[in-house]
């Protein structure tokens, strides 16, 4: 058996080399609080006002549209329930939104929360390949519909969101905002900004440190902070600026430019390959649709067969070394997926599902023998005494 095979990518990335070499100059250098008036505190906050200016350069945005958070959490968090306190305190009224029924936990259930304090929620269903259609967000459009949110890329499945053609129907209506959670696309898919109002980017999906992110806020929205205290992040934000994050998350997004095209090929031709040959077991079903309509990087399948679950399967995998998971790391206790649900209704697919995630650093050695280790596991589940393997893989982990 081969060392430990990690294709959990989704979940969480290694550090860049560059953005790891940026963290740990930067935390030599630059350790002073950047809103000290001191010059080690000025430093500090000149060298992340570069990163800033870095960051604006290459999403074509302005500087003060780049506002520092801690993650994809708290700017999904930020961004929905920030503009959605401002317009309730300037009107007095509640409002309307619109999310899609497969987008992460972090926007799903900020629409579950905000629904219970009186906010109008329409949840859109979706396809069997997982995509939002453009024209139920226009048939869900109403007279106090002010943000609609949809995702760039699911994480669970690939599935692209036709986020261009949902930025052009809501762009001619100025007082509906447009959220897109750029997480799982961003590096791996190019995107345009100009149709999108708020932007999400999460520092560790992308080779860069935990515990880092941003939002991009165009500069004529009006948002609520979460938090209170400081004057940091122009108030949206306040908080200690982690200086060496903020370095190392820029370097990591300059490294996702300029390799993205590169990476992209490979990621295709891993994808090419695992998918031709899992589409022919006749036991798994694909969930993910092929490329153009998903992100190469990610393929979700179910197992066809009662009383096989996904803890069981991910067990099985990582007996031969493979690291793999079922739903995103956030929602990774639920036993069924909710996005899975949403697509197809299915509960012996949505208890079933293994999420295979890719990165640059998987070669395709590696994908062939993750092949094998799944037609092995399927052999091995069509041959055994389902109970026998629940005992072994399920209960006895």
């Amino acid at each position: 058996m081969m060392n430990s095979l990690y294709l959990d990518y989704c979940a969480s990335t290694p550090l860049h080399p560059r953005a790891f070499q940026t963290l740990m100059d930067s935390s030599k250098l630059y350790y002073a609080n950047p809103s000290s008036m001191h010059e080690m505190g000025f430093e500090a906050s000149l060298r992340v006002e570069e990163s800033r200016e870095q960051i604006a350069r290459l999403l074509q945005v302005k500087a003060t549209e780049v506002i520092f958070t801690s993650g994809a959490t708290e700017s999904n968090n930020l961004a929905i329930i920030g503009v959605v306190r401002a317009w309730m305190k300037r009107t007095g009224r509640n409002p309307h939104i619109i999310l899609s029924e497969i987008e992460h936990s972090s926007v799903y259930q900020c629409g579950k929360q905000l629904a219970k304090e009186g906010v109008e929620v329409s949840f859109l269903p979706v396809n069997r390949q997982g995509i939002v259609s453009p024209v139920s967000v226009k048939e869900s459009l109403q007279a106090n519909t002010i943000l609609v949110s949809v995702m760039h890329v699911n994480n669970e499945t690939g599935a692209v969101q036709p986020i261009a053609e949902i930025g052009e129907l809501v762009k001619p209506m100025p007082h509906v905002l447009f959220h897109v959670d750029g997480v799982q696309g961003f590096g791996k898919l190019p995107v345009e900004l100009d149709y999108i109002d708020l932007y999400t980017v999460s520092g560790h999906k992308i080779g860069g440190p935990k515990g880092i992110g941003l939002l991009i806020a165009k500069e004529h929205i009006e948002m609520d902070p979460l938090l209170y205290g400081g004057e940091q992040e122009l108030g949206i934000r306040p908080g200690t600026t982690n200086v060496p994050a903020v370095l190392s998350l820029a370097e990591a997004i300059a490294a996702a430019f300029e390799e993205q095209q590169k990476k992209f090929k490979h990621l295709m031709a891993l994808h090419d390959l695992v998918y031709s040959r899992l589409a022919g077991i006749s036991e798994l079903v694909m969930n993910s649709p092929q490329p153009p309509l998903s992100s190469p990087h990610i393929l979700n399948f179910s197992y066809q067969g009662r009383g096989i679950t996904s803890a069981m399967m991910i067990r099985m995998l990582a007996k031969q070394g493979i690291i793999v998971s079922s739903q995103s790391a956030c929602s990774s206790k639920a036993k069924q997926s909710r996005v899975l649900m949403a697509m197809t209704q299915d509960e012996m697919i949505s208890s079933s599902s293994i999420r295979l995630s890719f990165n640059e650093t998987v070669t395709l050695e590696e994908a062939g023998y993750l092949v094998a280790s799944v037609e092995q596991m399927v052999c091995q589940l069509k041959s055994k005494n389902k109970f026998d393997l629940l005992q072994k893989y399920q209960m006895n982990s």
